[in-house]
């Protein structure tokens, strides 16, 4: 039972963990940076970023920032000054012209030639830091509202649940262990039998040990100085109790002795 609770235990937490993740690289970590979400719609950077990946963009932001670019970045551009449709492949050639400005190739991976653009900075809108595969269908099912009231469901959840398992550790930890006790009974019953065993041998006021007698009913009895036995470790209240060695025989009256005596 414990085996089975602790590994629910795991899967809940491994769950838990993994969404997450998620929220933290989907919105919150764009969010914190200053970077763009975006979602790649066809199949053109196969296999490295495949259809349905959500990328996060860089902002680059003119001549400056465009500079920095060395092949084998993955930007996202828009190819043509009149379209706002964004596209986004990798720089395969970079040139820098005669006036200082530069220009840029890009292809996708799963292309076989290059783009037929070539790009300026000012067509170049950001650079990918990173992308989560297959994470675009679900940015593009949920809104921004939606998304952050998501990744607050879920920092409450962990929170309750992180909560919950503190308590419980606390009261595990406070209760007593059943074994420790029983260990603490044992110990207690072992010494008031060894304190029994050395009142049994102890020596008398007169130097000797006291004879260890039996009486009928196999209670251990010590022999006293004066002959009368008693129970180790208790008061002699019983001055009848018999020992287990050889008993006087009582002197018998001969039939001859009681008539002389008659």
């Amino acid at each position: 039972m414990n085996i089975a609770r602790r590994a629910g235990n795991v899967v809940l937490w491994l769950v838990l963990a993994a969404v997450a993740a998620l929220a933290a690289v989907m919105v919150l970590i764009p969010r914190v940076m200053g970077w763009v979400p975006l979602t790649i719609l066809t199949g053109s950077m196969d296999p490295t970023i495949p259809a349905g990946s959500q990328v996060v963009v860089a902002t680059v932001d003119g001549e400056a920032d465009a500079a920095r670019l060395n092949i084998g970045d993955v930007i996202t551009f828009m190819p043509y000054p009149d379209d706002p449709t964004l596209v986004t492949h990798r720089v395969v050639a970079r040139t820098l012209s005669t006036d200082g400005t530069i220009s840029f190739t890009t292809q996708g991976d799963a292309n076989n030639a290059p783009d037929e653009w070539t790009l300026t900075a000012t067509q170049i809108r950001g650079v990918v830091e990173y992308h989560v595969p297959y994470a675009g269908y679900l940015a593009t099912a949920l809104d921004g509202s939606q998304k952050q009231t998501g990744v607050a469901v879920v920092a409450a959840a962990l929170l309750a649940y992180a909560a919950v398992q503190l308590l419980g550790a606390l009261r595990h930890h406070r209760r007593p262990a059943p074994a420790a006790a029983a260990v603490v009974d044992g110990a207690a019953t072992a010494a008031a039998d060894m304190a029994v065993v050395a009142t049994v041998g102890a020596p008398t006021s007169g130097g000797a040990a006291p004879a260890v007698t039996t009486s009928d009913d196999d209670t251990p009895a010590t022999t006293r100085p004066d002959g009368v036995p008693a129970l180790a470790g208790t008061v002699d209240r019983d001055a009848g109790a018999r020992t287990s060695g050889p008993r006087p025989r009582p002197e018998r009256t001969s039939t001859r002795e009681l008539a002389d005596a008659a």
